[in-house]
């Protein structure tokens, strides 16, 4: 006979389970004993999720201040201090930098636990204005970049790559609302208000490294696969921002193909052209059309599938 489970009542081949039919004093809400230095104080004000917040969130708790910050810097420099940014504990990596890290974490709880003031740190710094450019000399002592000689060279998120595919092309639609299907053409929302579906991840973000919503993920993967450059190459959404974005170039730098060419590498890789590209560019662009698209079309489709555009350096 299977056991059987009722209204709380458990009961294994019939006979109950001890503790929970002969349940013990009740305990008072308060913070977790074994992260308090003494008998924590019980919380007393309704249901005591904002006394747990407040202790969370204490200066005397500053976990939590190292991990928001260790979190925002991982995001901003493509790698974090501590490299198991969800395990501070003894099994967990040590940080590579302990000292960046409280300092850090102070600043944060400094301005009032502010995200916003801490960004504006990280990004005003001058490791944050490096270039990813690398030298033989600083990469022998320092393979990892641990110390940040350079800047982490960072993929962008499938949120962050298709708002820039949408932005670029002119037709991304900002402000909120509901959750929308990634597969609609009609959809040409942030890639934030996406319908996340536990049961069956969207194709699109599954393809470029969407964690799986069903298990807690500390960091994404970062893949390389022929499924993404056949996606950029073939999807009917990536086709239908291409002609978009040719025919914005068509009316913000209508003179000349030199122009449009110099206007889109500004919009999409923020530089001008070397003068092998504009070569490249001209001469592709001056090749009879053999395709539905036209050659814009299709120069502009290029241009959105390169690894410039989908890397930050």
């Amino acid at each position: 006979m299977s056991p059987i489970v009722t209204c709380g009542n458990v009961m294994a081949q019939g006979h109950p389970v001890s503790g929970l039919t002969d349940p013990g004093p009740v305990v008072p809400r308060h913070f977790l004993s074994i992260l308090s230095p003494g008998q924590p104080t019980p919380f007393k004000e309704g249901s005591g999720r904002k006394e747990l917040a407040l202790a969370i969130a204490d200066r005397n708790n500053p976990l939590t201040a190292r991990v928001i910050a260790n979190r925002l810097w991982g995001q901003f420099f493509g790698q974090p201090i501590v490299l198991t940014p969800s395990n501070f504990g003894h099994s967990g990596q040590p940080p590579s930098n302990p000292e960046l890290l409280d300092h850090l974490a102070l600043s944060l709880m400094d301005n009032g636990w502010s995200i916003k003031s801490l960004v504006r740190e990280m990004v005003l710094s001058s490791a944050y204005r490096q270039s990813a450019a690398g030298n033989v000399k600083d990469a022998k002592i320092d393979p990892g970049n641990e110390l940040l000689w350079r800047m982490n060279r960072r993929r962008l998120t499938v949120e962050q790559w298709r708002d820039m595919v949408l932005f670029t092309s002119g037709r991304l639609q900002t402000g909120g609302g509901n959750s929308f299907d990634l597969d609609d053409p009609a959809n040409l929302h942030r890639t934030l208000y996406a319908r996340i579906s536990r049961l069956k991840l969207n194709d699109l973000l599954m393809q470029f490294d969407y964690p799986d919503p069903n298990v807690h993920a500390e960091k994404r993967s970062v893949t390389n696969t022929p499924i993404q450059k056949l996606f950029v190459l073939n999807s009917a959404f990536m086709i239908a921002q291409s002609k978009a974005l040719a025919a914005r170039l068509a009316k913000e730098a209508p003179d000349s193909d030199e122009g449009r060419i110099g206007r889109v590498y500004q919009m999409l890789f923020a530089r001008a052209p070397s003068a092998a590209e504009m070569k490249l560019g001209i001469e592709f662009l001056q090749e009879p059309e053999v395709s539905p698209m036209t050659r814009w079309q299709q120069y502009a489709q290029i241009l959105l599938a390169s690894n410039e555009a989908l890397y930050v350096d």
